[in-house]
């Protein structure tokens, strides 16, 4: 294997981006590997592999949405490593989203990140429900931050709705689907057509849950993700590497998965 697709980061322009990682970290009370800047993302990465990135920041407020989108687009025009998933929050205004989403489509975009908890949102809202269906339609997946034991935002249990509401949609639940509540994740969407990426798991799970968990979903429904400033793609990868799948499956979790999702295919770069 000489590919990688980390699918789940985040990056920062420059000016901000320490204090972004910073602001994570406090929230979680984690210590950030990472400092939120692209040229540590690019460094960081496993010796001898080609490796991708999906990059996204959800927007915390509706004044944020165009030049956070803007900075992703510009970062993926200039470097054709970045895959960019685009955002959008309601406080926008719902036409005013719908607009948004069809001009990022339309530049570029491949998907759409939303962060319930830090955009303060409900995910299976209504509104958001709307704005889903228009993901569905113009064919952007939807990677959602899913399962905080702090707040009922983005419960496995609400993604669920989502999915259940909108089946059309493709659907990422991230952290296997209910970070600090994996049980949930089980209960809720193990069942459904869900995808879900592997980051912020195994460093919380054994190597035995964190194997069992992605056997649960399937290894074709999963994807592998760092959450960057979190962690840095290595070290996620030395957490995922060693656990007693076959080369195939390998394969499928930190390349090919991804690349049948996004429709991306070899020479497409």
């Amino acid at each position: 294997m000489n590919k990688l697709i980390d699918f789940h980061t985040h990056i920062f322009p420059d000016a901000i981006a320490e204090r972004a990682a910073e602001n994570v970290g406090k929230y979680y009370g984690l210590a950030m590997e990472g400092n939120g800047k692209a040229s540590l993302l690019r460094e960081r990465v496993p010796e001898g592999i080609d490796c991708r990135f999906v990059i996204s920041s959800a927007a915390m407020k509706g004044k944020n949405v165009v030049n956070g989108n803007d900075f992703l687009l510009m970062m993926a025009e200039n470097d054709s490593a970045y895959i960019p998933f685009g955002s959008f929050h309601p406080e926008l205004g719902e036409n005013e989203c719908l607009a948004e989403l069809e001009r990022i489509a339309e530049k570029g975009a491949k998907g759409i990140k939303i962060h319930p908890d830090f955009q303060k949102l409900f995910i299976d809202d209504e509104v958001m429900i709307r704005l889903y269906r228009r993901c569905g339609e113009l064919g952007l997946p939807v990677l959602f931050h899913v399962g905080d034991k702090n707040t009922d935002y983005s419960t496995p249990k609400r993604m669920r709705a989502v999915c259940d509401k909108v089946p059309d949609l493709t659907v990422i639940g991230a952290h296997l689907g209910g970070y600090s509540v994996w049980d949930e994740a089980v209960e809720y969407l193990v069942d459904t057509d869900i995808f879900v990426d592997c980051s912020e798991a195994r460093p919380f799970l054994s190597e035995e849950q964190t194997y069992d968990l992605i056997m649960r979903f399937g290894v074709d429904r999963v994807l592998f993700g760092s959450d960057f400033p979190v962690f840095c793609t290595d070290t996620a990868y030395n957490y995922i590497n060693p656990l007693p799948f076959t080369e195939e499956e390998k394969e499928k979790l930190f390349c090919k998965n991804a690349e049948k999702l996004l429709k991306l295919y070899s020479g497409s770069r």
